[in-house]
């Protein structure tokens, strides 16, 4: 989940900034959870890396706390060319649903 104090604290309290970067979150990943889906099923290693790894880094900005971690073990993994298990798929693409809702129930969404 996004720790909204440390993320605004990081951004020296500016909404407009906060918003400029949920915006581009949202215009960026918004079809992550697709496209993770899609390169799991497909056994592509090498797109879900590039994949997880934009993505974490957006996350680690909005000082997002459960998701980027699990993000740091896929792409270690897929880095050497393994699989990850299902069971972290299907738990980090939970944890993005509930970032995604939480980002839609904050307001600083456009």
């Amino acid at each position: 989940m996004i720790n909204f104090d440390a993320f605004s604290d990081s951004m020296d309290g500016d909404d407009d900034m906060m918003s400029m970067i949920i915006e581009l979150y949202n215009e960026e990943h918004g079809n992550d959870i697709q496209m993770i889906q899609e390169k799991y099923a497909n056994s592509d290693m090498d797109g879900l890396f590039h994949t997880v790894h934009s993505l974490k880094g957006v996350l680690l900005t909005l000082c997002e706390e459960n998701a980027s971690e699990q993000f740091e073990t896929i792409e270690r993994l897929c880095k050497q060319g393994e699989k990850p298990d299902a069971q972290l798929i299907e738990d980090v693409l939970s944890e993005m649903v509930r970032v995604n809702q939480q980002i839609a129930d904050h307001g600083l969404a456009n």
